[in-house]
């Protein structure tokens, strides 16, 4: 479910016409700190898509995300919030984010739900300045509770005879590309694992 809905979000945003005006639209990388906004850096301006923390009652759920847009421009810290007619400026990317994702619906197969938009923050601190960047966060979640589902049946499934495994050694790709390497065949087209392994069980 939650891979379906996160893959749905970044895939509405990479259709609109603002990511014509973007560098990146992808799920949050999986750094922190330095590291973090060091690619925040090379890549605004950017939207990322990210998990947020909700409540899980009796089989339902629903989910929360947040979409963070990240703004730089050398030019003044007016034209990186407002942009200068040439780069999209913070303001503008939140605005177009909120008017996108409210009422948007998204998924794929059973795993589908439509999300509303909760809120708008920006996010300062001397890290972020030091870098130049003006970030802003849009908390959404699902408008209706959504049922948990296992993401296969175990009834379809024959016995196991090979066993893969994919690992991201560096922890640089997004959850859309881990899925892609999971595909049969696997799907290395824009990202590939550090180390791959297969394991054949005797008959």
């Amino acid at each position: 479910m939650l891979v379906e809905l996160e893959t749905g979000l970044v895939a509405l945003l990479r259709a609109s016409p603002l990511a014509s005006r973007l560098r990146q639209v992808d799920s949050l990388p999986d750094l922190d700190g330095d590291s973090l906004l060091g690619r925040f850096s090379t890549d605004a301006p950017a939207v990322y898509v990210a998990m947020g923390s909700f409540p899980v009652v009796r089989g339902y759920a629903r989910p929360k995300f947040g979409i963070a847009c990240v703004a730089k421009n050398s030019r003044s810290q007016q034209a990186a919030r407002h942009g200068d007619g040439v780069a999209i400026g913070l303001y503008e990317m939140l605005d177009a984010v909120m008017t996108l994702v409210d009422g948007a619906t998204v998924g794929a197969g059973d795993a589908i739900a439509g999300f509303e938009v909760l809120s708008c923050d920006q996010v300062a601190s001397e890290a972020i300045a030091k870098k130049g960047l003006y970030v802003g966060v849009v908390p959404i979640q699902a408008s209706a509770d959504v049922r948990l589902q296992l993401p296969i049946n175990e009834a379809d499934l024959a016995a196991f005879r090979t066993f893969h495994a994919a690992t991201d050694i560096d922890a640089q790709a997004s959850a859309a590309e881990h899925s892609k390497w999971l595909q049969e065949p696997p799907d290395y087209s824009t990202s590939a694992p550090g180390l791959t392994d297969t394991l054949k069980l005797q008959e």
